[in-house]
């Protein structure tokens, strides 16, 4: 167990732990806000074997994490912090935190995130996270940004 403790509050992040539907949905719904397109095709790829990291404040869950590990790469492919939490280094947090585990079961970290997701690009790199490679496929007739 992760522990920070900031604005008068005391955060934690735990692992083994199943991901309350509220927060995955609030994922989902701002990520087909996106491209509904790549969510289904997203949510329907079968990843094996699974770590997830649940956010707390105070007992209350935030926010949460899904790694997926193989034999070279941990593939973090979702971070979501509630939006009434952003902003407070949370997902930094959350993110050193996964970092750390990585470290310890000797993997690199990838992470996945959609071009189009300004906010989710912002906040890899400024954790020092860039982009080697883009999935590329053929232009659609619709944009894939955020309203």
């Amino acid at each position: 167990m992760h522990k920070y403790n900031d604005f008068g509050f005391a955060f934690t992040v735990e692992t083994d732990k199943e991901i309350p539907n509220n927060l995955t949905e609030s994922f989902l719904q701002t990520m087909s806000n996106i491209d509904e397109n790549l969510l289904t095709y997203y949510t329907n790829i079968e990843f094996i074997e699974s770590q997830n990291f649940l956010l707390f404040c105070e007992k209350e869950p935030i926010g949460y994490a899904k790694l997926f590990e193989d034999k070279e790469y941990s593939l973090l492919t979702e971070i979501f912090i509630k939006e009434e939490f952003r902003e407070l280094s949370l997902g930094t947090f959350l993110l050193n935190c996964i970092r750390e585990y990585v470290q310890t079961i000797q993997s690199s970290l990838r992470t996945v995130t959609l071009p189009s997701d300004r906010v989710a690009k912002n906040f890899y790199e400024a954790s020092g996270i860039t982009a080697r490679m883009l999935l590329m496929e053929e232009k659609r007739d619709h944009n894939r940004y955020r309203p």
